[in-house]
């Protein structure tokens, strides 16, 4: 998938930083970083249990997020 390489190559350039860069040169704030990667975490479990449902809305968001960065 590819929001997950993108959020999971999520990184802060220098510590303190309130930027995280991506693997693709994208840049967002220290907010929608943590927050992609806590919708993407409630995603993984969701289908975990098989709940398809349920991960939908947080895929969704995450890549309205990345979608607004490209």
């Amino acid at each position: 998938m590819r929001a997950e390489r993108i959020v999971d190559s999520l990184r802060v350039e220098k510590p303190g930083a309130m930027r995280f860069f991506a693997v693709d040169g994208s840049e967002y704030s220290a907010a929608e970083g943590l927050w992609m990667k806590g919708q993407l975490r409630y995603a993984v479990r969701a289908c975990a249990r098989g709940d398809q449902a349920a991960a939908t809305p947080h895929l969704e968001g995450v890549a309205e997020v990345l979608k607004a960065h490209h």
